[in-house]
């Protein structure tokens, strides 16, 4: 899918990109690959043997005349244990009130440009957190669960937190 030599030979596969519709989805994925390449960060395929694993979901917001979509990258090491999570949004103006419209070439360049400058953080430095981002939760994750895909060719995938006391 990307191409690249990330650090120090660190590869990353993206499993699922959920929430936007399909041609939201394959700009999106586009527009990666362009950041990836220019950042040097190796993606391979969801099949291949990766150090890092990556599941984006997305969510588009309308309020009045604004629409803001909002991204997640929940990253898992290679033994699936949650390692970080990105977040980010764009914001942009909708007239046909259709949450989708606001992704517009410029606002899929953002989300991309904005991710993948994190993740290439990240992937420098796994240690260390990103710029404006929480650091990843203390306890280990639960394991996601896959289901069998639909449309176009990505799996579905269930983040479940830990369970926390109540």
């Amino acid at each position: 899918m990307f191409a690249g030599g990330g650090p120090r030979g660190t590869t990353v596969a993206f499993e699922s990109i959920d929430g936007p519709p399909e041609a939201v989805f394959h700009k999106l994925v586009a527009r990666l690959t362009e950041e990836a390449n220019a950042r040097r960060v190796a993606v391979v395929s969801r099949e291949e043997a990766a150090q890092y694993r990556v599941r984006g979901y997305l969510a588009a917001h309308v309020k009045g005349k604004r629409t803001t979509i909002a991204w997640v990258w929940d990253i898992y090491d290679a033994g699936e244990e949650h390692a970080m999570r990105l977040s980010g949004e764009v914001t942009g103006a909708s007239p046909e009130r259709k949450a989708w419209a606001a992704a517009d070439d410029e606002a899929i360049a953002r989300m991309a440009r904005d991710g993948m400058d994190r993740l290439a953080t990240f992937l420098a430095a796994p240690g260390a957190v990103p710029s404006g981002e929480p650091p990843p939760p203390p306890e280990p994750s639960t394991r996601v669960a896959a289901s069998p895909a639909t449309g176009a060719g990505t799996a579905s995938f269930a983040y479940l937190p830990p369970a926390r006391p109540r």
